[in-house]
């Protein structure tokens, strides 16, 4: 079973005043579904030295990453730290990244391109336009963001947008990184090209 470095939403429970990280169970039952076992990462090492990040991975030794989605880049810099660093020591590495929504903006940001604002693409299904020959994408798409990606970043091109013209999932020319701005773990049962394509990502 390969393991996957998890990234986290962050999220303060306003009756308790705790501050938790947290993730939806959905997307470790659609990881686990495809053998893969998920390492959640606490937001907490964001505000921590790069270095004891890289040797705790190296520690570890996952075979990739995956950026969850959750709240939108600023909102708590811990996780964007976070986040920046990870993909710091993955692209180094040249190994798999996956970005589900927020994800794919950190992602697509650390190649510069810039978030802006998007309507009607909250709890939304989007008829999409595939841009490659590429058969592993889903002609429809639960879509949760209020923001997308101004532009494909340098050395990404564009996989899917939606029928209005946003740019829905990008790919890297060269290594095994793409993002995605729709949550795959969201469909029951899971999709059979999301499994398929989730594999060919991290194999």
């Amino acid at each position: 079973m390969k393991k996957i470095i998890v990234t986290q939403r962050y999220f303060k429970d306003l009756k308790t005043g705790e501050v938790r990280d947290s993730i939806d169970i959905r997307l470790s039952e659609f990881l686990l579904k495809l053998n893969l076992f998920p390492i959640y990462i606490p937001n907490s090492l964001g505000s921590s030295p790069y270095l004891n990040l890289k040797k705790l991975i190296n520690n570890l030794n996952p075979h990739g990453l995956l950026l969850s989605g959750g709240e939108d880049i600023g909102k708590n810099i811990s996780r964007d730290n976070l986040e920046k660093n990870l993909l710091k020591y993955f692209i180094a590495k040249k190994k798999p990244i996956l970005g589900i929504c927020r994800g794919m903006q950190v992602l697509s940001s650390f190649f510069g391109s810039k978030t802006i604002k998007v309507k009607n693409h909250v709890r939304t299904r989007q008829k999409c336009v595939t841009q490659t020959n590429d058969k592993l994408f889903p002609k429809t798409i639960k879509c949760f963001h209020n923001y997308a990606i101004n532009k494909c970043p340098k050395n990404f091109f564009i996989t899917l947008k939606s029928k209005d013209g946003t740019i829905e999932s990008i790919k890297h020319l060269k290594n095994n990184w793409e993002g995605w701005m729709w949550h795959p773990e969201r469909d029951k049962p899971f999709l059979k090209c999301l499994k398929d394509r989730t594999l060919k990502i991290f194999k």
